[in-house]
């Protein structure tokens, strides 16, 4: 006879393992079907439901009946994680992008760049920091704001007076080489 799910869930954040193995399993499907309409692709949703799961794992004893279903819980975990790893990767994308660039500098060097270099380097860093975040880590302004510690206006407003800042700048040092 199956026991009741919060049976198994009462059991499972006591630590009983073969409850707990049993509510993963009796999710894992819904949970991977869910990541496969998200990812499109069957190995990553397969590699997402992995995390998701070693994540509900640790975090089981946090989960709290009232507040949402089990599976609601369990999508939100995977939701989390598809946006994690999605954050991560773009990071890691523009990493890469700028690693190739700084190599493609190196071989042939471009004046512009080492021009924006300058010009950063004279711009004060409550406005260097929101600017390099946003525009060559890819930050939303958002996360820009909660990492600089300054709400989201005034990161938008730093970045784009940077950004002006930039053009003013790199127009007055195109005029003087004329």
């Amino acid at each position: 006879m199956e026991e009741p799910l919060e049976v198994l869930i009462q059991k499972a954040q006591k630590g009983e393992e073969e409850a707990l193995a049993v509510l993963l399993t009796d999710h894992y499907d819904r949970v991977y079907r869910f990541l496969l309409k998200i990812t499109f692709d069957p190995d990553y949703a397969a590699e997402l439901t992995q995390e998701t799961m070693t994540k509900a794992i640790i975090a089981i004893k946090s989960y709290k009946m009232k507040k949402a279903a089990f599976s609601t819980w369990l999508f939100q975990i995977a939701t989390n994680v598809f946006i994690d790893k999605k954050r991560k990767k773009k990071h890691e994308d523009e990493y890469v992008r700028m690693q190739r660039l700084q190599w493609s500098m190196k071989e042939e060097p471009h004046t512009e760049w080492l021009d924006i270099q300058d010009v950063l380097m004279k711009l004060d860093r409550k406005k260097r920091i929101p600017l390099l975040l946003k525009h060559y880590y890819g930050y939303s302004y958002e996360e820009v704001g909660r990492i600089c510690q300054i709400r989201i206006g005034t990161a938008k407003s730093r970045v784009n007076s940077a950004v002006d800042f930039i053009r003013k700048e790199l127009k007055h040092d195109e005029g003087n080489r004329r």
